[in-house]
């Protein structure tokens, strides 16, 4: 009778860690050469290595996993591979490029792990894969995953993250100007990065922000811009100019302040 492994004996092994261990190896030995070269005159390496293993397949409904088998096991599957080398302009040519720091991964979004999951099917690994397919491709993602992913609504995960990762709002300094002679509003200017974002036209937003609350009270927004957002205060309210102030950019990004008396001196407790 066949002899089974215990749990101490075999431990169950996926397909990707196992190459990558493999072909860590086989790195390391070409390194070594890189050293030899220096001191022998003749040595040997791996050009192509071909691996039949015996093995139990193990399927848990979404990852593939493997156990080696046993000497005497019996029902184990053969599975073969070779291992062939590439050069680096091959692996330019066929791999695929990292994310950049601008990019925003799937793994990063807050979104269901089946949603995630059916995107990675689909070779969609960052926020610039899923942009590519639907608007150059011009794919139906909707129709592609049988309606398991709704661009609209990741979409608005996507630009959230964004708000709060790579174009996070920053304030870097606030200044108020007053016209002399008593004349018109007086100006509070907001000074930064990421302070806005070009809307896409047709966006139900555009217009709409931003907007300015000082201690509730509605402000007027003179301009806006990704460097600076400009202020009317009223000019009573300019004299001592203190309290809280809420700058809502857009749906995604809201930053909330505390004003002293010179707005200068502010402490900025900003939510994005």
């Amino acid at each position: 009778m066949a002899r089974m492994a215990s749990g101490d004996e075999n431990i169950a092994w996926n397909l990707e860690s196992f190459l990558n261990s493999m072909i860590y190896e086989l790195d390391r030995a070409n390194q070594t050469l890189a050293i030899k070269q220096d001191n022998v005159k003749l040595t040997y390496t791996v050009q192509d290595l071909s691996v039949t293993l015996q093995v139990f397949p193990q399927y848990d409904g979404d990852r593939v996993r493997f156990l080696t088998a046993q000497p005497g096991q019996e029902g184990a599957s053969t599975m073969t591979f070779q291992l062939g080398s590439i050069r680096d302009n091959q692996i330019r040519e066929i791999a695929r490029k990292p994310p950049s720091r601008d990019d925003v991964t799937i793994d990063d979004l807050e979104m269901p792990e089946e949603e995630r999951k059916t995107l990675k099917r689909l070779g969609i690994n960052t926020t610039e894969d899923l942009r590519r397919t639907v608007e150059e491709k011009r794919v139906d993602i909707e129709q592609a995953t049988d309606k398991k992913v709704s661009y609209r609504k990741l979409a608005e995960v996507i630009n959230r993250s964004r708000r709060q990762g790579i174009q996070a709002p920053r304030v870097r300094e606030v200044s108020l100007s007053v016209p002399p002679n008593g004349a018109g509003e007086a100006m509070l200017s907001l000074h930064g990065e990421n302070l806005q974002v070009e809307p896409k036209s047709g966006d139900a937003e555009e217009g709409v922000f931003p907007f300015a609350l000082l201690d509730g009270a509605p402000l007027t927004v003179v301009a806006a811009s990704a460097g600076a957002v400009h202020l009317a205060v009223p000019r009573e309210k300019a004299a001592q100019l203190s309290g809280a102030l809420t700058l809502a950019l857009d749906p995604y990004a809201v930053l909330t302040m505390q004003l002293a008396e010179k707005p200068t001196d502010l402490e900025d407790n900003a939510e994005e």
